[in-house]
């Protein structure tokens, strides 16, 4: 599915500036308004200064990890909290995403990372991510009350029968990078109900 780690590195580009752009430009918009108003800082121009650099802060730092190097020195309960703080940027207060992870070893880090992921992205209006491994296989559980993006999750199951996605294929650099990450000789199953998904590999 992927030619070479070039096209790799460019997906995985163009996935971390299209989740950062938009809080960039919330910035810049803030700082315009605060210049309109004399330097003065009101409340609206505080709040999407304080959104915007906590997105920031918490995708930035996430993808770090998740597409960086040298990650494996994370603790399991910082791993967490940086997990929680990148799904509170992409949940909202009516539809919050939550999270479960399983004890995480250094040569797993990433993997976590790129599991977080591929969990919220099928979330529509919430839902609870759930990684865990065992001496066999490691399992990504979603599940939500509400319906999970059935779209998302045939091109996810595409993807594992290395059919390319035909439109915005960084959108699902998570599953494409775990799977370059991995080897071919991994076995990677999805099994999806309407609020339900579970990604087992291995």
């Amino acid at each position: 599915m992927i030619e070479n780690n070039t096209e790799l590195a460019e997906m995985i580009s163009t996935r971390i500036s299209h989740d950062l752009i938009g809080n960039i430009g919330a910035l810049a918009g803030a700082l315009e308004l605060m210049k309109e108003n004399n330097d003065e800082l009101d409340e609206g121009t505080r709040g999407i200064i304080n959104t915007a650099s906590h997105t920031l802060k918490a995708r930035q730092t996430f993808f770090r990890i998740a597409f960086g190097l040298d990650t494996k020195n994370v603790e399991s309960a910082e791993l967490q909290k940086i997990c929680e703080d990148y799904l509170s940027t992409v949940g909202s207060r009516m539809y919050p995403l939550t999270l479960k992870l399983g004890e995480v070893s250094p040569q797993l880090v990433k993997m976590f990372c790129l599991g977080v992921m591929i969990g919220a992205e099928v979330c529509v209006r919430g839902g609870h991510v759930d990684i865990s491994v065992n001496h066999n296989n490691m399992t990504i559980s979603v599940t939500s009350e509400h319906d999970l993006s059935a779209s998302k999750i045939a091109v996810y199951q595409n993807i594992l029968q290395d059919i390319r996605p035909q439109d915005n294929i960084s959108q699902y650099v998570q599953l494409i990078y775990l799977r370059e990450l991995l080897g071919p000789d991994v076995a990677m199953k999805i099994d999806a109900t309407d609020k339900s998904m579970t990604l087992i590999i291995g």
